[in-house]
């Protein structure tokens, strides 16, 4: 964390507030990440971005002067770096339901719940509709213990739809960071520019439809009688998998 002090005119005399601000993602409270994900998705009219992050108050912030703001922003400067990725949801678990997370670099996570996943984000990146968007968070979200299935998917859409849009929109903020973090950990799967798609998404950008669902039908070919155990395994395991028949295939063309 980082020390914030400012100093202002009182009646009488000059006086202190203090605060301080996070160095880092892992340093957000849910709350903090909340308020950056409303501003990359609008405005901060009233500084409330800026005071929820320092805990300075908001009327103070609005006194500041231009070159004060400039210098105020400099120590959050990590929010806006090239390249941001963060392996983990600071949303644990959605307010009001009993839906939580996948686990931090999403261990346990199924090769399956992932093709439906990107799909509805996919899908909501093109036109932000909303009820795309709650069907991205019901297959990404899981009850605890749940094994996801797709029968699910509607029901549970049904109940995080009356969550407030700020908290659903920070956990699509999220996952875009995830996947980032994602392209770097398998950068011969990722070879698109996932940074451009998932990070920053202007309102009119166009995406292509996921195309995971055709890694699946390759990776099950003709043993369709077992493609819900190749749909079950781990995200991790078919991305180890396929890096390594990727770099097999550069090996026997060389």
């Amino acid at each position: 964390m980082i020390d914030i002090t400012i100093e202002y005119p009182g009646p009488f005399s000059r006086r202190t507030a203090k605060g301080k601000a996070p160095s880092s993602w892992a340093e957000l409270t849910q709350m903090q990440f909340i308020a950056i994900s409303v501003t990359v998705n609008g405005i901060d009219p009233d500084f409330r971005f800026l005071s929820v992050l320092t805990g300075i108050d908001q009327n103070l912030l609005k006194k500041l002067s231009p070159f004060d703001l400039l210098k105020l922003s400099e120590a959050i400067d990590f929010i806006g770096r090239a390249g941001n990725s963060y392996s983990k949801f600071l949303i644990a678990k959605i307010p009001g339901t009993d839906v939580v997370a996948p686990k931090p670099k999403l261990a346990g996570l199924t090769f399956g719940q992932f093709i439906y996943t990107e799909s509805y984000y996919n899908d909501w990146l093109s036109g932000k509709d909303e009820t795309t968007l709650n069907k991205f968070i019901a297959s990404l979200y899981l009850y605890p213990n749940e094994k996801f299935k797709s029968e699910t998917i509607g029901n549970k859409a049904e109940k995080i739809k009356s969550v407030r849009i700020d908290i659903r929109q920070a956990i699509a903020f999220n996952y875009g960071l995830i996947m980032i973090w994602l392209q770097k950990c398998y950068p011969l799967i990722f070879q698109g520019n996932v940074e451009a798609r998932h990070a920053l998404p202007s309102p009119n950008e166009q995406t292509k439809q996921s195309q995971w669902l055709k890694t699946f039908e390759s990776l099950v070919g003709d043993d369709l009688i077992n493609q819900d155990r190749y749909a079950e395994l781990s995200l991790h395991a078919v991305l180890r998998y396929l890096t390594n028949k990727y770099k097999e295939s550069i090996r026997n063309s060389s």
